[in-house]
């Protein structure tokens, strides 16, 4: 997002400029002012005038503008019915410039990783494009239990390379080809992914799954994460931030089927689902 850019420039220069005041500064010779003529210095020390806080005042600024933008964000969004797509490596042939162009999404999730080894081949080109065409975007990791959550969490963040104006990051639980390991074991490797990203990015991670994975393993233990929950039959009983409706979308500037997803546009959620 360009804004998203622009904040990121404003923290930069929060982060630069005092450095460079530091290196710029010129301290005055305490006796140059008793070397001029007809002047009869008193006392050899000068008094000194106080420093300038100029790392707080510019991030002072850098705040105001955050929150300026943080403001105009949720305005220009909420009360609005929002819709978006998932991508992944399937989804090679995406002439982005037609489908901004003729049916922009409001948002986009783009696959990043799997388990602990696998990167989506496809996951820099999408972002990249996703970034030129000022696309609200973010990433999801597809949920392995042949490793440990935490791993898997660590391996996202290194390739997902995500920050402020992004989406939320998104943990994808599904029924494997694997049998799925005990309760007791999904649930304690979900914490360890959910955790680590909590602690990484300060957001927690949205959590995407099937109704029926949903209320055998997740119902009850996951309550305060976003719920982004897939039923193409039904609307769901369950409290979802992002309703993935349909594999069957057809969109302009692409020869395929794509998921395409709702998402609640009150603030609340609003919040909870884009990193600001």
């Amino acid at each position: 997002m360009k804004k998203g850019r622009n904040i990121a420039i404003l923290v930069a220069l929060a982060a630069g400029l005092p450095l460079l005041f530091q290196a710029t500064r010129v301290e005055p010779d305490k006796t140059s002012i008793c070397n001029a003529d007809k002047l009869t210095c008193l006392e050899e020390e000068y008094v000194e005038m106080p420093e300038i806080d100029t790392a707080r005042i510019i991030q002072g600024a850098v705040a105001e503008a955050q929150d300026k933008f943080k403001e105009e964000f949720l305005s220009n969004l909420s009360g609005k019915k929002l819709w978006g797509i998932d991508i992944s490596k399937y989804q090679q042939n995406v002439n982005w410039h037609v489908m901004v162009k003729r049916n922009k999404p409001d948002f986009v999730f783009v696959k990043a990783t799997e388990g602990t080894t696998i990167v989506d081949k496809m996951y820099a080109n999408h972002k990249r494009n996703l970034e030129k065409h000022d696309v609200l975007h973010g990433a999801y990791h597809f949920m392995s239990f042949s490793s440990s959550g935490k791993q898997q969490a660590l391996s996202f963040i290194k390739h997902a390379k995500l920050g402020k104006g992004n989406m939320v990051p998104v943990l994808d639980v599904e029924y494997t080809n694997r049998r799925m390991p005990s309760k007791r074991k999904v649930i304690a490797e979900i914490t360890s992914f959910c955790k680590t990203i909590e602690n990484h990015y300060g957001v927690k991670p949205i959590i995407y799954t099937h109704p029926h994975l949903y209320n055998n393993y997740l119902r009850g233990k996951f309550d305060d994460y976003p719920l982004w929950i897939c039923d193409y039959g039904n609307r769901p009983r369950v409290d979802w931030a992002i309703w993935q409706h349909t594999s069957k979308a057809r969109l302009h500037g692409f020869q395929g089927r794509v998921d395409k997803n709702v998402m609640k546009s009150d603030v609340r959620t609003l919040e909870s689902l884009v990193m600001l």
